[in-house]
């Protein structure tokens, strides 16, 4: 079955085919095992609940229209585009370990279609520094 995944403004942000999450354009860009959402590569990078898609850090990256607790959002939804025609699924790569859930928190600093074509986690590296990471200021830098 495909259906669609939409983000917080209510716009098509990838498609579901059955357990593999795709681009606007078809291309194969994450899975879905049990509640887990692993990276084309195989690594975890978020859940995916009761319809809700959810990214390592436990915030809400999109929703499946009709998906419990999205009921304002679900009213304004926005037709999705033509469904693209879908390249050959790759072969499902060794999955790595899922990672410990954290307590939900509201919608992700990362888009929807970021988040999955990064890869997963790698998405926030160009919207947060990470936790407890030194981002040097102007007159922090050494200049010879």
């Amino acid at each position: 079955m495909v259906t669609w995944i939409y983000d917080e403004a209510g716009n098509a942000g990838a498609i579901l085919d059955e357990f593999c999450l795709r681009s606007l354009d078809g291309l194969p860009l994450a899975w879905v095992f049990g509640v887990s959402v692993f990276s084309i590569k195989g690594e975890h990078i978020g859940w995916f609940e009761h319809g809700i898609l959810f990214d390592v850090r436990n915030n809400k990256l999109g929703f499946l229209q009709g998906a419990l607790g999205q009921g304002s959002a679900a009213a304004s939804l926005r037709a999705p585009p033509a469904l693209p025609p879908f390249s050959k699924r790759p072969c499902v790569p060794a999955l790595r370990a899922r990672r410990a859930r954290p307590g939900a928190a509201g919608w992700s600093s990362a888009s929807l279609a970021d988040y999955l074509e990064r890869g997963g986690e790698r998405a926030f590296l160009s919207i947060v520094p990470a936790a407890g990471a030194h981002v040097p200021n102007r007159r922090s830098v050494h200049r010879p």
